[in-house]
């Protein structure tokens, strides 16, 4: 039986882990264009609760967690362990329970699954299966149930999750056996700068870009000083938008920390906002929406 014709799987949300929900809102709406998805609430998901909201950007969902005050978790465990930063990626299934026995028959590791009393299911495919990467695989009460659309006045849109891994190809692979996929494209090497090789994905409706080091000896490899001092594993986000140059302006008065400024070979704009000034995520913005191209390495 093919799983991905027998269990049905859309993207839902990605997850960042901040020490604050209401400053990691302020930082998202004062330079991005959000809206909002659910108010902050607690859920009783984890043992001992957490604190999570989300909304939407560029047509992603985007959560933030935090511990509840004075009990510590696994969100606790986290910030100590890494700092804040992305957490997971979340994808809604319409049956858990054969893709969880599929995942392990094939010795995937399975994590921190959950039944819970009004019929709701989740479990976590563990990052040392998925190339440092926490998946969120969540069984809603209804799947067909309608849901809101994000809304989208074309400012700006979350292009991708970045994936630093050592095999593109076996990631790939990997995404494609358990997810529906398109290939946008196979690993190639970067035509702007060279030192590294990337592939794109669509993952049940979401891009993905997996980063790979050239080989030895590149000059300023990125890649591989990241999987070297972290793991493989998330490495930043990409947003593209139409205001590039007033959102530059507005973070470099308020003193954030930019990185990585440069025009690749199509004309398209770039910069990077730190993770130091963006709880612990970097962030790639693209001038995609409003320079010529369509905002890609």
């Amino acid at each position: 039986m093919d799983l991905r014709n027998a269990v049905r799987v859309r993207f839902d949300h990605v997850s960042i882990a901040v020490e604050s929900i209401d400053r990691g809102v302020e930082f998202f709406q004062r330079y991005f264009p959000i809206a909002p998805r659910h108010d902050k609430q607690i859920s009783e998901q984890a043992q001992g609760g957490f604190l999570w909201r989300d909304f939407w950007l560029g047509g992603a969902a985007v959560e933030l967690i935090e511990e509840l005050p004075g009990r510590e978790n696994f969100i606790t465990q986290f910030i100590r362990r890494h700092g804040e930063g992305l957490h997971h990626l979340s994808y809604e299934v319409d049956r858990l329970a054969p893709m969880a026995a599929a995942l392990r028959a094939a010795g995937v590791r399975i994590v921190d699954e959950h039944d819970f009393p009004d019929g709701q299911k989740t479990c976590f495919i563990s990052p040392r299966s998925a190339f440092g990467v926490l998946i969120q695989l969540w069984q809603p009460l209804d799947y067909d149930a309608p849901r809101p659309l994000p809304p989208g006045d074309g400012r700006a849109r979350f292009d991708h999750v970045a994936i630093a891994v050592n095999e593109i190809t076996a990631a790939m692979e990997f995404f494609r056996r358990w997810f529906p996929c398109e290939v946008l494209n196979y690993p190639i090497r970067s035509s702007s700068q060279g030192n590294f090789t990337l592939s794109h994905l669509d993952a049940a409706g979401f891009k993905l870009e997996f980063l790979g080091s050239v080989g030895p000896n590149t000059p300023d490899d990125f890649v591989r000083r990241f999987i070297e001092r972290y793991g493989q594993g998330m490495h930043h986000v990409t947003i593209d938008v139409r205001d590039f140059d007033a959102i530059l302006a507005k973070l470099r008065a308020d003193g954030l920390r930019i990185v990585g400024r440069e025009t690749n070979w199509r004309g398209e704009r770039q910069f990077f906002i730190s993770p130091q000034s963006a709880m612990g995520v970097l962030i790639q913005v693209w001038d995609g929406l409003g320079g010529p191209g369509a905002g890609s390495e």
